[in-house]
């Protein structure tokens, strides 16, 4: 499974507005594996050991510098899926603008 991970641009890691519009995110990492769920991404685009940048998972990142994935950011899978992070698990989006 292959996910495209959107970071908020002005995020308030879950303490403030819901963002949801392309112009509200960038897109900061392209990841995948066999059997890779949403779990599997917030783990490894979190700085933990290491710069979450140098993961094997990692199939290409989009600039440089990136925080951690948190709290309202967005991930998209292969079948155009979006998930939002939030304080416990996931919650997936009605719709999904973020291409």
């Amino acid at each position: 499974m292959k996910y495209i991970v959107y970071h908020a641009i002005n995020s308030s890691f879950g303490l403030g507005e819901r963002f949801e519009s392309n112009k509200d995110f960038k897109k900061v990492a392209i990841l995948g594996g066999n059997g890779m769920g949403l779990e599997d991404v917030f783990r490894l685009t979190n700085h933990i050991e290491d710069n979450w940048e140098n993961n094997p998972e990692i199939l290409e990142v989009i600039g440089n510098g990136h925080r951690s994935t948190s709290v309202g950011d967005i991930v998209v899978n292969e079948h155009n899926e979006a998930y939002r992070c939030e304080m416990i698990g996931w919650v997936k989006l009605h719709e999904h603008t973020l291409a």
